[in-house]
């Protein structure tokens, strides 16, 4: 029981110590994380994190990411469930989205564009009217990508779109910026998220060297709103592009990225609940989101370090008062 006790110590300080300075993130930086373990996602809400956004290709937060620091943007994947949408969107209080996610591909959305359309004016185009901003459709940078989107716009004349989302998988910096600017010199009236890019390789100091020059230099491009590597899971066959480690702590990808050390690590996968999942994931391999009970990540949003650090001596205080009950 003293050992318990010790424990529950050490959590409650530590819970009170990562909330006891206010996050100062990167107004770009962003993950998507559908991860099957809640409490992965401390390590990017910690005071020292530069994540500022977060989705998880899906119209609702799980709570572990709802009750987080991390402002949440939600997403109509595809076709399935759009009726729902703007209620979700409405009751989360939500002022910018994201629609269709890889309509081009098979694998993924697979919408046809002039059908896309007729659903984003049915559907999404009222949301614009609550002052909400709508991304567009996000292709693939595969070959089909492009006259997808072109199609879609020409479909899709009077509608309003604020950002186009990108995504962007490969090697070496030169094809990325190639892309990118690609994209902003054909569809120049848009600011460009980047919801998905990562490198390829399969050497790590080759993706390491990648993610630290691609995000220095998109946080210079004033047209680049933000930005979202793939991916915030841990390790997987064949991918070098984990911001995690097997234990659910940050990699040297992580650290780098998340700007912030490991503060969490939790090796075991929590079943899925049985309320609401949303209507897809981007990777088959990674489990739709749904509901988790509250993990406590969030900050307190008053006082200060006097504040913070007194609740810190108190929550010790009662932990040690706790402990010589156990053991008297």
């Amino acid at each position: 029981m003293l050992v318990r006790a010790s424990l529950c110590c050490s959590a409650a300080l530590l819970s009170s110590l990562v909330a006891a300075r206010p996050r100062n993130p990167n107004p770009k930086r962003g993950i998507g994380y559908s991860g099957t373990i809640p409490g992965d996602i401390i390590n990017a809400n910690q005071s020292d994190s530069l994540i500022s956004w977060q989705y998880n290709w899906g119209d609702l937060p799980p709570a572990y990411l709802a009750t987080s620091n991390i402002k949440y943007i939600p997403m109509q994947w595809g076709s399935v469930g759009i009726d729902n949408f703007a209620e979700d969107v409405k009751m989360q209080d939500a002022d910018t989205i994201l629609a269709f996610n890889e309509p081009d591909y098979v694998n993924e959305a697979n919408m046809d564009p002039v059908e896309a359309a007729h659903l984003w004016i049915q559907y999404i185009e009222p949301l614009k009217s609550l002052g909400i901003r709508l991304g567009g459709p996000a292709v693939t940078a595969s070959p089909t990508g492009r006259p997808w989107l072109i199609s879609f716009l020409e479909a899709c004349r009077n509608c309003t779109i604020d950002f186009l989302p990108l995504h962007w998988y490969g090697t070496g910096v030169e094809g990325f910026y190639g892309y990118i600017w690609d994209v902003h010199n054909t569809f120049s009236r848009y600011p460009i998220w980047i919801t998905e890019y990562a490198d390829t390789s399969t050497n790590d100091t080759e993706v390491l060297n990648f993610l630290n020059q691609t995000v220095t230099y998109l946080d210079t491009l004033d047209w680049i709103e933000r930005y979202a590597w793939f991916g915030y899971f841990r390790p997987r066959p064949d991918a070098h592009y984990n911001l995690l480690r097997e234990d659910g702590g940050l990699n040297a990808l992580g650290e780098l990225y998340i700007g912030a050390k490991t503060v969490h690590t939790q090796n075991v996968t929590e079943p899925p609940s049985t309320l609401r999942t949303v209507n897809g994931a981007d990777n088959p391999t990674q489990a739709p989101a749904s509901t988790w009970a509250p993990y406590p990540s969030s900050a307190p949003s008053l006082g200060g370090w006097k504040l913070q650090l007194i609740i810190a001596a108190m929550t010790l205080l009662s932990c040690y008062l706790g402990v010589l009950s156990v053991t008297l």
